[in-house]
């Protein structure tokens, strides 16, 4: 399931010297060329060369919220992608190439060193489900897996800017903006993919739309 591949995956700051397989190459393609989108938009993804591990994943993206949305929607899917390829990954804000808000790091992971974000961010550490979900916890099992999926999704600086709320017409999720009033529009997107991912694995129909505000629902059928 999912959730598991959700549960191991982690953001790797040191990379060993590793070099991608054609095959491996050929499989992150051909994957990326058929990711879902959230609004109908198919980014296009590409996997260049990169000095801190064996390669970066970026799309062309205008600073437009609908577009960070769709690019953490879209990379988020990529990245677990990448995890079930037992390779390692970290989202990283400082590489911006041809209007890329963010790339994704691919590799192998050098283990056994902590790096300052590490240390920042709490080692990874992530809110307990009452300090993110607004009114009643559901007791669906189902329900709870995607919650739980949803609470392990990565964010910038680990902040977990969301909120989640579960009403009859399906599961809500928004983000918190900051003190300049800004919303943490990637990791919206991140949160989302995790949110639509974990619901296919219960339900046969899934979709997400936009709602009130800036609220987007999760719809399962």
């Amino acid at each position: 399931m999912i959730i598991e591949t959700i549960r191991i995956r982690h953001s790797t700051r040191k990379f060993l010297p590793y070099n991608l397989s054609e095959d491996e190459k050929k499989h992150i393609k051909e994957f990326m060329a058929g990711v879902s989108s959230l609004h109908s938009r198919h980014l296009e993804w590409i996997l260049t060369d990169h000095n801190k591990g064996s390669g970066v994943i970026y799309a062309p993206c205008p600073d437009k919220s609908s577009c960070l949305v769709e690019y953490g929607f879209q990379g988020e899917q990529i990245v677990l992608e990448l995890t079930k390829m037992n390779l390692a990954t970290c989202w990283n804000a400082s590489i911006k190439i041809n209007a890329a808000p963010a790339g994704i790091v691919v590799g192998k992971e050098e283990t056994g060193k902590l790096s300052l974000n590490d240390l920042l961010t709490g080692m990874g550490k992530r809110k307990e489900l009452p300090a993110l979900v607004e009114g009643p916890i559901p007791q669906d099992e189902k329900l709870l897996q995607i919650l739980e999926a949803c609470r392990l999704a990565p964010s910038a600086m680990n902040r977990q800017p969301w909120k989640f709320s579960v009403q009859k017409d399906g599961l809500y999720i928004w983000t918190k903006s900051d003190l300049l009033g800004n919303h943490h529009w990637l990791d919206l997107g991140i949160v989302l993919a995790h949110a639509f991912l974990a619901a296919k694995e219960f339900f046969k129909n899934v979709s997400i739309e936009k709602a009130a505000g800036e609220k987007y629902r999760l719809i399962m059928r």
